[in-house]
């Protein structure tokens, strides 16, 4: 039986490979979470535009006639203590995607994306 060579790979982290996170205004919810602890956690940089400042958890809670509503029940924080829903999260370099943009189907986040990625390949 032959031993296969050992990878690279780090236990805690998701890559060897430098990896970016993109947002933009659409980014909402779990994604502004995500992209907090991204960034909270040094794993690369994050690309675009703020989030749209749309977190927060909510509960159901039943009436008498079986309707329900929603609660708000609890924000996110950073660690050092700010709303995400107030200030949501500002991306490292900043690109923003224009209508223009779209309509000519360029994506100048994924392009500086991919041009950071490949800068960091050649450290």
């Amino acid at each position: 039986m032959t031993k296969g060579k050992l990878t690279p790979q780090p236990n805690f982290s998701p890559a060897v490979k430098p990896i970016v996170l993109l947002i933009n205004e659409q980014s909402l919810s779990d994604a502004e979470l995500t992209a907090t602890g991204f960034k909270e956690l040094k794993l690369g940089k994050v690309i675009g535009t703020e989030t749209y400042r749309w977190i927060i958890y909510t509960d159901n809670v039943a009436l008498v006639d079986g309707s329900i509503y929603r609660l708000p029940s609890w924000g996110c924080y950073t660690l050092d203590e700010k709303n995400i829903e107030s200030e949501g999260v500002a991306p490292d370099i900043y690109v923003k995607q224009t209508f223009k943009d779209k309509n000519e189907g360029k994506d100048p986040q994924l392009d500086k994306a991919i041009e950071e990625i490949f800068k960091e390949l050649k450290k």
